[in-house]
């Protein structure tokens, strides 16, 4: 109950204790004794490392894909992590019962040697090579996938986003708008008017989230005549960016439909017509670079499609769920930021073990917990992980002691 209510429950140990202690309260000593938090940790790294050890076994008789990415620094170290997912599309976009964790690797730095060694080390762990690897467009993961040999299917998000920042990045309407928005938004930002300002913009990965700022845009376009004096005079930058923002609104427009397509029917011949109507409808008939965007789309989905093996109808082709695992443990991990990853780590596999109620099911706790020792985690963090900064710092210090 405990492991089940740690991963499924987005709270704390301690306040996993905290319910245990109340539903013991309530039912009057049900529970017997309620465990403290350390060791409810402590069965989670157990039950962790044994799903670990075991992820390659329920995909060694079938065709699966691997996702791979790189974690932002974590500490001083990057975390690269390996997934095993479904080769064939489920109809659905990918979630986190879909998920075998493969692998887990740590370094300061990662080159493409060294992504496509964990790439073979996690297909040896299943027995076979997966059918495809899914990546975003770092030059890292393009080399790692091309050193191990295995075909790479990248991930549509990451890809559309790139291709709008080679059109927009360095054209001057589209420069000064976002110079604009961002000057009214500090420049209003603790002001009556402050309710209608634009939403933040990211700073990593912005072409990947224009849609947020460019509904604002179309929004307040539409809006502007009810706007008071002083307001209209704030925004006075939007109307006349009009024809920049019925752009991008049909730009954004057209990259949603595309992404929404591939990650909720997959990629296949039948979804690239679909995506290339979209493209007809919202691009090519709109200004030159509206079109040149379309036409770089068109052929890169036309090359994707080229490597779907002939017993495969669809291929996922989003890592929108290794960044759900990230996002995950960045959220369960400690807030320290010299700790770097620490046997915690092992949350990851039996989180996305336990998130699937039939998996759940037939989770074997006892055999878990009675089959690992915490000197068996020690040895897998030696062989596995590296000293964190943390660990360094108490070791300098005692030194003068």
């Amino acid at each position: 109950m405990s492991t089940f209510l740690y991963t499924r429950v987005n709270c704390g140990l301690r306040s996993v204790v905290e319910v245990l202690t109340i539903i013991d309260e309530v039912f009057e000593g049900i529970l017997g004794t309620v465990p403290c938090y350390n060791s409810i940790e402590n069965w989670v790294k157990k039950c962790g490392l044994i799903v670990y050890e075991t992820s390659g076994v329920p995909l060694q008789d079938t065709e699966y894909a691997e996702v791979i990415d790189e974690s932002m620094m974590i500490g001083s170290e990057k975390l690269l992590l390996t997934l095993g997912v479904p080769a064939e599309h489920q109809g659905r976009p990918l979630n986190c019962a879909d998920v075998s964790v493969l692998d887990i690797a740590i370094a300061e730095s990662w080159n493409g040697e060294g992504v496509a060694a964990q790439l073979r080390k996690s297909s040896e762990k299943v027995g076979h090579n997966p059918e495809y690897v899914i990546s975003d467009n770092a030059s890292i993961m393009n080399k790692g996938v091309r050193c191990a040999e295995m075909n790479h299917q990248h991930d549509i998000s990451h890809t559309l986003g790139m291709f709008l920042e080679r059109t927009y990045k360095e054209m001057p309407d589209f420069k000064d708008y976002l110079k604009l928005m961002t000057e009214s938004k500090f420049k209003y930002n603790m002001k009556k008017l402050a309710y209608l300002l634009p939403p933040t913009q990211r700073t990593i990965a912005r072409f990947i989230n224009l849609s947020g700022w460019v509904k604002w845009s179309s929004k307040m376009l539409d809006i502007y005549h009810t706007l008071t004096e002083n307001e209209r005079k704030v925004f006075s930058y939007i109307p006349a960016n009009a024809s920049l923002i019925d752009e991008l609104s049909d730009v954004t427009k057209c990259i949603e439909r595309i992404e929404y397509i591939c990650k909720h029917n997959g990629l296949s011949k039948k979804t690239i017509c679909q995506c290339q109507n979209e493209i007809e409808k919202y691009l090519w008939c709109g200004n030159l670079r509206m079109i040149e965007l379309g036409k770089h789309i068109v052929e890169f989905l036309r090359k994707e499609v080229n490597i779907i093996s002939s017993n495969l109808v669809a291929h996922n082709n989003s890592s929108d769920i290794i960044e759900s695992i990230f996002g995950k443990y960045k959220g369960r991990k400690s807030t320290n930021k010299l700790n770097g990853v620490t046997p915690y780590i092992l949350f990851v596999p039996i989180y996305a073990r336990l998130i699937d109620k039939q998996k759940a099911k037939t989770f074997d706790f006892r055999l878990a917990l009675e089959e690992k020792r915490m000197v068996e985690i020690d040895e897998w963090a030696k062989e596995n992980l590296t000293p964190n900064l943390v660990q360094l710092r108490t070791n300098k210090l005692n030194e003068a002691v």
